[in-house]
């Protein structure tokens, strides 16, 4: 409101004055008045703005100076935390190497193990298809077995009964068959 009413008044102070330098214009009188009004006209708008710019702008470089400060600690807040994530991320490069030697180790390891294990069941699978075929074998010539005495029985029976029936006739026959009945009596 203040500044409303300064600004108004100085305005009214100016307009007067050109109107009071216009005036002495006309009747020829002395410029130096005029000179003299402008140079309190200048005052008052130099005082007027010097009264505005004291009152606010303290106000004004306080807050942009506020302002200035919370940016420059929020940088320095990002510039630590960025500070800290490069050293984190320089201990983990450092690291990464001996990572990668155990990692490279254990591979080695687990390799070595797999190959011992597969190599296990590979005898296992071996022992239990060698142990499969020798039960084969035995069962096979088990049957052979089983087969060849049923025909070498059978054979013999053929022989024999070829012998029989060569000696057999029928004289032989007649005395069988009266001793068999003889032997019933």
């Amino acid at each position: 409101m203040l500044r409303l009413v300064l600004v108004l008044a100085l305005g009214v102070i100016g307009v007067w004055a050109q109107e009071h330098a216009a005036e002495e214009h006309k009747s020829g009188a002395v410029q130096e008045v005029s000179i003299w009004w402008k140079w309190a006209n200048f005052a008052m708008l130099a005082g007027g703005l010097g009264y505005l710019i004291a009152k606010n702008a303290p106000a004004y470089f306080a807050g942009r100076n506020e302002e200035i400060r919370k940016g420059l600690e929020e940088g320095a807040a990002l510039q630590r935390e960025a500070n800290a994530r490069t050293a984190a991320m320089e201990v983990r490069l450092k690291n990464l190497d001996s990572e990668i030697a155990g990692m490279r180790t254990k591979a080695k390891a687990d390799i070595a193990a797999e190959g011992d294990r597969i190599q296990a069941e590979t005898v296992a699978a071996m022992a239990k298809a060698q142990a499969h075929a020798e039960s084969e074998i035995a069962a096979a010539a088990k049957t052979e077995r089983a087969q060849l005495k049923t025909y070498a029985a059978d054979m013999a029976l053929r022989i024999a009964e070829g012998k029989l029936r060569g000696q057999l006739n029928s004289q032989v026959d007649a005395g069988l068959m009266q001793g068999f009945l003889k032997g019933l009596n």
